[in-house]
């Protein structure tokens, strides 16, 4: 096993390696060069450093006024380690803070994300950031930023992935393979993505588990209870010299006696149930996908992408287990009274899968006339679920009684218990057209008001048989959205300069869902550049959202032996948990408001300052149901089964509306750039025979944010009273809401290579458990968590090596200190379901990964 010392000394020399080489001038040919490039600077290369030109930025009218917050070149891009467009612009936007930002490829909009998502990061020659506000400009959400991606014009290019991540506590680990095939020439492209990856299962023994003890001790050997009383057999009980409740049998014993049970009384054989079930399971995703763009004339394109996943999960819910009855008539039973023998079957451990295939087509038609542009999107998905799982069945022969002729003891018992199985099954297809189009309408003082437009029909099916029988679902959405951004002030036009560029937007959409309703989507928001440095963006909106499918309609599947923590009585118990679809949902209704500022006052060190304020109101909120509290028992009293005993035993935990969540919260992020040594570019002499060298410099990049939560207040149902969610009240599990959350990034980069550091710190949180007669807190501590990635170019470190050239290799390490939170009752005791490996089963992980560009 690799210690936390260990993982830091084999960091730190990888550090050392990756930051202290020096690198030639690596020559690319024109055909990788940045639109801004020529072909005479490509040329000359060799001889002399690159003179890069900037004109003009190539970027749709909308935003061509509007200044560039951040430009992310090659080398910064490095030092996330991310193999495609994709990952780079989760990373990206996830810093940022931003939720759903509008794409731009090359200063043109895109559609569908999914058209360069698989692009690899060396297609890229930037990214620029635009500011708050840019997005609703181009049809999207206001308030939002955009991102503009600048691709090289042209690439011919293969790109290998390889990387085997495993736990260094043992017992899980993930391999995963990637292939890019990629082709861009000018605005065409086409682009081919095969990957794949495998997971294992991570078993309960397979950590510092402390299993929960059972109420009836079941084993594979086999455990002797009473059938009445706590006693056994009063004989065994005179020869023990005390009472006996239970005893334990010889493994290998067919006919036991009094005599070889002696040394075993009131004394158990394990369950071995943490041997045969699962903290996490395992998974085997595949998917391929083809994407492209193809430009038919100067003034109409196309872009396409298709996809295909695969998707095969496995976990196991420990074995089956059942109780037989002896009689005392039974010739091979030692005892003069009747027993229970407690037995489990661990050659047929119980087991969930899950099987999913998942189909997408889209296509975009962009036409451009004069300085509006228009779309025409088609889409197709078909999504297929499987989930198959076992349970123990009821025992025939009644009650489990066996037989006089049957020797209870001979092994064969075991195998009696019968194992039934589920299967779940659903195919949701959605067939989708819709076009939009953007343009100016007139010019105000001198600049223009830009206009939006869109109309759509979304139709929906989904059939689906579980075993209580089949159902069909199908839904018409018809959908129609206009919006206009009306400039306010104007610095370029001279009206009332003195107070920047300024601009209000407004958008109203309606949806149409036949026999479903009508939901209504309505947004205003107003951007204001106060300075070149300075942005301020305000957005309230209102929108009703449709509920998929799934909720209304899918598969309803059981999962046994789940361990549930039960609030009310502070207990864990195995539980049977309802997943599914749900009648009677209604829409949720969000209202959101924002308000952001941005500051970008030292262009030099890419210094990005932001404060955002988020308010929202949630009517209706759909989500998964909460625990068991006495609140939402009260709620949803028909989602809880318990037993005689009042011992919880099924759990629906089919999705729920509550009734409405309000929250507010401030977010502060900073960011910034730092050269801490120079690059020096050293020409090529051709007396002395050397080539043109360029010493890379390094640089520092940090990105920090910390979210702080005002207040989260939620209710269930009406009539019932407000829960805090920052005072210990819950709709969920995990406990109520962290009012602190803090992020850091920060990455150290020499040329391409270097390292990233990434830290987050979730802040103390609490849960209200029991009940009013005995109330109790669980406290969830705080926890931090760092990871670390260090990145080697091997034409770096290798100069020398050919083979090195386009080959990258990657270190990262997750949870370095192997931190897990802590969570205890006011009694300081951690809860069983609360176990820091129940928390994280995984752990410290390390991935090495290689990846190479043909």
């Amino acid at each position: 096993m690799i210690k936390g010392r260990h993982s830091l000394l084999l960091a730190c020399a990888s550090m050392a390696i990756v930051l202290g080489c020096e690198a030639p001038v690596r020559g690319q040919d024109a055909q990788s060069q940045t639109p801004s490039e020529t072909p005479e600077q490509s040329q000359g290369e060799e001889d002399e450093p690159n003179i890069v030109v900037i004109g003009n930025r190539v970027i749709v009218s909308p935003l061509q006024d509007l200044p560039v917050e951040q430009n992310y070149d090659p080398a910064y891009l490095a030092s996330y380690a991310a193999s495609t467009l994709g990952e780079l612009l989760d990373e990206i936007r996830r810093e940022n803070g931003d939720t759903d930002p509008s794409i731009l490829v090359n200063g043109q909009r895109i559609s569908d994300p999914n058209d360069i998502a698989d692009l690899p990061v060396e297609a890229i020659a930037s990214i620029e950031a635009l500011p708050r506000g840019a997005a609703q400009r181009v049809g999207g959400i206001a308030g939002q930023r955009a991102y503009n991606v600048i691709l090289r014009s042209s690439v011919r290019s293969a790109t290998t992935t390889a990387s085997h991540e495993f736990a260094t506590e043992g017992g899980w680990s993930n391999s995963r393979g990637e292939l890019l095939l990629n082709y861009i020439e000018g605005q065409d492209r086409i682009g081919l993505t095969i990957r794949g990856a495998r997971s294992a299962n991570l078993f309960e023994s397979e950590r510092d588990f402390v299993p929960r003890a059972d109420f009836i001790p079941y084993s594979p050997v086999g455990n002797i209870t009473p059938v009445f009383g706590t006693e056994i057999d009063p004989a065994f009980s005179a020869l023990a010299g005390q009472p006996v409740t239970v005893v334990a049998l010889n493994a290998g014993d067919p006919q036991p006696t009094l005599a070889s049970l002696l040394a075993n009384a009131n004394t158990i054989n394990p369950s071995m149930q943490s041997e045969f079930r699962t903290l996490r399971g395992s998974s085997r995703p595949i998917e391929i996908a083809l994407a492209g763009n193809k430009v038919l004339t100067p003034w109409l394109s196309v872009s396409f992408n298709g996809r295909i996943n695969w998707f095969e999960s496995e976990s196991f819910n420990g074995l089956p287990s059942a109780r037989f009855r002896i009689p005392e008539s039974n010739p091979s039973s030692p005892f003069a009274t009747p027993v229970f023998l407690a037995l489990n079957d661990p050659s047929r451990p119980l087991r969930s899968t899950s099987s999913n295939t998942d189909i997408a087509i889209s296509s975009t038609l962009s036409a451009v006339w004069g300085e509006w542009r228009a779309n025409l999107v088609t889409r197709w998905d078909d999504r297929e679920r499987t989930y198959q799982n076992q349970f123990a069945g009821a025992l025939l022969n009644g009650a489990g009684t066996v037989g006089d002729a049957t020797n209870p003891f001979d092994g064969s018992l075991a195998g009696t218990i019968p194992v039934e199985g589920r299967i779940s099954e659903s195919t949701n297809s959605a067939t989708e057209i819709a076009a939009d189009a953007a343009g100016p309408l007139f010019a105000l003082w001198t600049s223009p008001i830009w206009a939006r437009f869109s109309t759509g029909a979304r139709w929906v099916d989904l059939d689906a048989s579980d075993s209580f029988g089949d159902r069909v679902f199908a839904r018409h959405e018809y959908a129609a959205d206009a919006g206009l951004t009306i400039p306010l002030t104007s610095r370029a036009d001279v009206f009332l300069s003195a107070m920047g560029d300024s601009e209000i937007a407004f958008d109203i959409g309606r949806t149409d869902l036949g026999i479903y309703g009508t939901l209504d989507r309505r947004a205003v928001a107003f951007n204001w550049q106060i300075l070149e440095w300075l942005r301020l963006a305000a957005r309230d909106s209102r929108q009703e959202q449709p509920i998929i499918a799934e909720l209304l309609a899918a598969p309803e599947f059981r999962t046994p032996n789940v361990p549930y923590f039960d609030p009310l009585t502070g207990e864990t118990v195995d539980v049977t948990i309802v997943y599914g679809g749900v009648g009677g949902i209604q829409s949720e209704e969000a209202r959101t408001r924002t308000l952001s500022l941005t500051a970008s006052p030292l262009a030099k060190y890419r210094l990005l300052l932001n404060l955002d304020y988020l308010d929202t109101d949630l009517r209706n909120q759909i989500g998964a149901l909460p625990i068991p509290s006495s609140a939402v028992v009260a709620a949803f009293p028909d989602r809880f089964q318990r037993d005689s005993t009042g011992t919880l035993v099924l759990v629906d935990s089919r999705s729920v509306n509550f009734a409405r969540q309000r929250s507010e919260q401030i977010r502060f992020g900073a960011s910034f750039n730092v050269p801490l040594v120079e690059t020096v570019l050293t020409p090529a002499n051709r007396e002395a025979g050397t080539p043109a060298r360029r010493t890379p410099g390094i640089d520092l990049q940090v990105n920090a944010s910390h979210t702080y939560l005002l207040n989260s207040r939620t209710v269930i149902r009406e009539g019932l009273p407000e829960i805090d969610l920052l005072r210990g009240g819950a709709v969920g599990i995990g406990g109520s809401r962290q009012r602190h959350s803090t992020d850091l990034s920060l990455a150290v980069m020499r040329g391409f290579s270097g390292f990233r550091l990434n830290a987050q710190r979730r802040g103390v949180n609490y849960l209200v458990i029991g009940s009013s007669e005995a109330p109790d807190l669980l406290t969830f501590e705080p926890l931090t968590t760092v990871d670390l990635r260090v990145i080697a170019d091997l034409a770096d470190v290798f100069p020398h090596a050919p083979i090195a050239n386009g080959t990258r290799f990657t270190l990262v390490f997750d949870n370095i200190a192997n931190e897990r939170q802590r969570v205890t009752n006011d009694a300081d005791i951690v809860p069983q379901a609360y176990q820091p490996v129940r928390r994280d089963p995984v752990g410290r992980t390390i991935k090495v990964e290689l990846r190479r560009v043909f």
